[in-house]
């Protein structure tokens, strides 16, 4: 398997690492700092000893990454693409925000979400916004940002963080399989705490603010959001 060293770490952007399985067109490695697609969050982007990463996804035996080339080495250097990953670190942690804002003011869950380098999108049901809705929590989100609120990633059991969290967001944990016993937990501190394996900012300042672009009835009480972040 591939320790995931992102989880403990999300700004890690170089990492060395020993490759344990190499077919060719993808590789192996006992440890990595590359996010896998997963979770409504793209893979990273970067290099194994200079050689391009063109995707990177889970398996059964560890991390998968596929290369522009084939790679020889058994020991390789990674190096992340900053700026891709932390333009994604900022888009998901803003779909957290946004999605707590809807959850506490609307009792909206989050059905479905895209993050992504210029745009993002949420799902949510039920719900159906007015445009002074809209107005709303653009300007929550927006004052949200302001407080320079932390961040914190962490892991706990099931039974600690249920005995901690307000009924809405009890859910959002009922959707980890009861075999993970361990949940890594993000948490905006006095505002918001939920399950989430993704890479994410330690401050909310880091983020901006937002600009909701449009909405998308998807049929059957549910709204589609695009958003970006300024």
């Amino acid at each position: 398997m591939t320790e995931l060293l992102y989880l403990k770490d999300c700004y890690l952007k170089e990492f060395d690492s020993n490759v344990i399985h190499n077919n060719g067109s993808f590789v192996v490695l006992d440890m990595t700092a590359f996010y896998p697609n997963g979770g409504g969050q793209p893979s990273d982007k970067g290099t194994l000893n200079g050689i391009k990463v063109v995707n990177v996804k889970k398996s059964e035996n560890g991390v998968m990454h596929f290369l522009k080339e084939p790679i020889n080495e058994k020991k390789v250097h990674g190096i992340i693409d900053w700026n891709y990953r932390f333009k994604l670190m900022r888009m998901h942690t803003a779909q957290h925000v946004l999605s707590s804002i809807v959850l506490d003011n609307y009792d909206a869950e989050t059905v479905g979400n895209q993050i992504d380098f210029e745009n993002s999108r949420i799902d949510f049901f039920p719900f159906k916004p007015s445009p002074e809705d809209l107005k709303f929590i653009t300007e929550e989100f927006n004052k949200t940002i302001n407080k320079d609120l932390h961040v914190k990633k962490y892991f706990t059991t099931r039974q600690e963080v249920l005995s901690t969290i307000n009924e809405k967001r009890r859910n959002l944990f009922g959707r980890v399989p009861e075999t993970v016993k361990d949940i890594r937990i993000v948490e905006i501190e006095n505002f918001d705490k939920c399950p989430c394996g993704g890479t994410h900012v330690d401050n909310l300042k880091e983020i901006g603010h937002i600009n909701i672009l449009k909405t998308e009835n998807k049929g059957q009480n549910k709204t589609r959001f695009t958003f970006k972040l300024l």
